[in-house]
């Protein structure tokens, strides 16, 4: 009866002085980790319209459109489940698959990559990146 009351206290004394996980996001950001699979990313000059990529997207999320008199593939990122497989099945490696976290509009319509778009890769952001360590376990995980 007493220690389940005395063991909430205890706890919140234990947690107070315990280092946070907490990141401020927009002015600080975590190292994504390099098997991360973000947005993918179309080399227009490498794609030969086999139309692979568009066959094995289990989202329906590409689709080919007609761009400068070859057929290319269209990027629906809200459709994509970041899968890889257009990525992997592509014979020319015209896809490829970028670090890209953030990408986040303010309509469904601007989700959708033209091919012009879609070749283009995202614009850098001058931010303070920094990585998880593992401490032991009584002090938990860290910034560093």
């Amino acid at each position: 009866m007493v220690v389940d009351i005395i063991r909430p206290f205890f706890l919140g004394f234990y947690h107070a002085f315990k280092r946070t996980f907490t990141v401020k996001h927009p002015f600080v950001k975590l190292r994504l980790t390099e098997r991360y699979r973000g947005r993918v990313v179309l080399n227009i000059d490498r794609c030969i319209s086999c139309r692979s990529c568009v066959n094995i997207c289990p989202n329906k999320a590409l689709e080919m459109v007609k761009f400068e008199k070859k057929l290319v593939p269209q990027y629906d990122a809200g459709r994509c489940c970041l899968c890889n497989l257009c990525v992997e099945i592509c014979p020319t490696m015209a896809l490829s698959m970028i670090h890209e976290v953030e990408f986040s509009e303010y309509t469904r319509k601007g989700f959708i990559y033209t091919p012009d778009r879609f070749s283009q890769l995202p614009k850098p952001i001058a931010e303070k990146v920094v990585t998880v360590k593992i401490l032991d376990k009584k002090r938990g995980v860290a910034h560093g």
